[in-house]
């Protein structure tokens, strides 16, 4: 079963854009958008078990240049 995550990011003041771009086509990372509210960033995180997902999540979304702090939003069920 793959497991699913929304990471929600907020990024340094006027980063938000060269965060989506750092972040477009790394491997497990499915879906980058720049967004308007409380966070600057959603990205959707998959892979094949939950440890691979914390890999992602910790070695390339929260080490990605810009990137001030992190929300992870694991999926628990639904498609």
């Amino acid at each position: 079963m793959t497991r699913k995550a929304y990471v929600l990011i907020d990024a340094e003041e006027g980063r938000a854009a060269d965060v989506v771009i750092e972040l477009t086509d790394k491997p497990g990372i499915s879906a980058v958008n720049e967004i308007w509210g409380p966070h600057d960033v959603i990205t959707v995180v998959e892979a094949a078990d939950i440890d691979a997902l914390i890999h992602i999540v910790k070695n390339e979304v929260t080490s990605a240049d810009g990137v001030l702090r992190t929300d992870t939003c694991l999926v628990v069920g639904g498609q």
